[in-house]
């Protein structure tokens, strides 16, 4: 009984009025202030003014609130009409309710409530006796109408702000979750080789073997400071840091680890750079760590060459090696997902991919075309 007895004084309890509201209920108090500073608009009277001011109040929990405040004001604006005359020119406070009927209620709550208020405004006409003037009437639907059609239209507008805003997010999650898989999948493929090669360089080539745990260092440390850089896009409320993401300028370092990993990689630059935009970089980037790294863990190959040819409006990056070739879909990352997921990746930036796998020579070539100026 005392747990149901707090529940309602909790529900009961005033909220503190929203900044928003104060702002709002002030302009409708200064608004029908000033109407008694016009001559012959309004007479004056403190107990007319009590009444009037009392209509606002409930303006302060419009959107905190907004069912009991939108009745309070009906109820309050119903009184005033019925014992003040003549009345406002304006009824502003309803004006402000009816916006935030549409602005901020839905479904079956809003349709009665803007019931109620189209009742109410056929009643204040019949207490100001204005059946014999139908342009006071109609003046007054007219208002109430837009009232409700604004709110109505901020409200849709407000809703394709949220689902844009959750695009946007779930596209971030995409990202974030396309470069961490591309940044464990490198980091974990170098690791792999190295350490399969390392018993066999302890017992046959020791001097070796220590370079071998190096790599495997080095990739391992490469992959954590990448990952920090993407998990930092998930506390930036915390002050976290986002550290670069990589660009082709970062492909000599990432050809430096897969060629400690054993696969000689000769990289190829033809024609005059143009500008790529951050996220045509990464992807650019991302596209020969990809290939490399499924030469590391599928092809078998010995060697491998990527061929960076510049055009005026386009990039063309070719990763090609001496491996066994696609026959056996493992150039697709073994899981299917390799080359699909590169594309995905390359679809916001304007990229294509292609590849091929020539039966007679082996061996197979990826190839990336990458939009300039994007």
């Amino acid at each position: 009984m005392q747990s149901t007895d707090t529940r309602l004084i909790e529900t009961l309890r005033l909220r503190r009025p929203r900044r928003d509201d104060v702002l709002v209920a002030a302009i409708v108090l200064l608004l029908n202030s000033g109407t008694y500073l016009i001559p012959g608009i309004v007479p004056w009277g403190p107990w007319r003014y009590l009444l009037e001011t009392a209509t606002i109040v409930p303006l302060l929990w419009r959107e905190s609130v907004p069912v009991p405040s939108a009745l309070a004001t009906g109820a309050l604006t119903l009184i005033v009409t019925a014992t003040v005359h003549p009345a406002q020119p304006f009824p502003y406070a309803v004006l402000v309710t009816q916006y935030t009927i549409g602005s901020v209620l839905r479904g079956r709550t809003r349709g009665v409530l803007v019931g109620l208020f189209m009742a109410g405004n056929v009643v204040a006409e019949a207490l100001h006796q204005q059946w014999g003037n139908p342009e006071d009437f109609l003046v007054t639907f007219t208002l109430s109408l837009t009232a409700l059609f604004l709110g109505v239209l901020m409200q849709s507008e407000h809703d394709s702000l949220s689902v844009r805003a959750d695009r946007a997010l779930q596209a971030e999650r995409v990202r974030i979750a396309r470069d961490m898989h591309d940044v464990v999948g490198h980091a974990v493929a170098l690791m792999v080789v190295q350490a399969e090669a390392g018993p066999l360089l302890v017992r046959d080539k020791p001097e070796r073997a220590e370079a071998a745990f190096e790599a495997i260092s080095a990739a391992g440390r490469d992959a954590m400071a990448q990952l920090r850089g993407l998990l930092g896009t998930l506390h930036q409320d915390e002050g976290g840091g986002r550290d670069p993401l990589p660009t082709l300028a970062d492909l000599d370092d990432l050809v430096h680890q897969v060629r400690k990993a054993g696969l000689q990689v000769r990289i190829e630059h033809t024609g005059s750079a143009s500008p790529l935009s951050p996220g045509a970089e990464t992807a650019a980037y991302r596209v020969v760590q990809e290939a490399l790294t499924n030469t590391l863990k599928h092809a078998q190959a010995s060697r491998a060459e990527v061929r960076l040819s510049w055009a005026p409006s386009a990039l063309e990056i070719t990763v090609a090696d001496n491996g066994r070739g696609a026959g056996d879909g493992s150039a697709d990352g073994g899981g299917g997902h390799g080359l699909t997921g590169l594309r995905e990746r390359l679809a916001p930036v304007g990229g294509a991919l292609s590849w091929t796998s020539p039966p007679d020579t082996g061996g197979f070539a990826l190839t990336a075309v990458i939009p300039s100026g994007q």
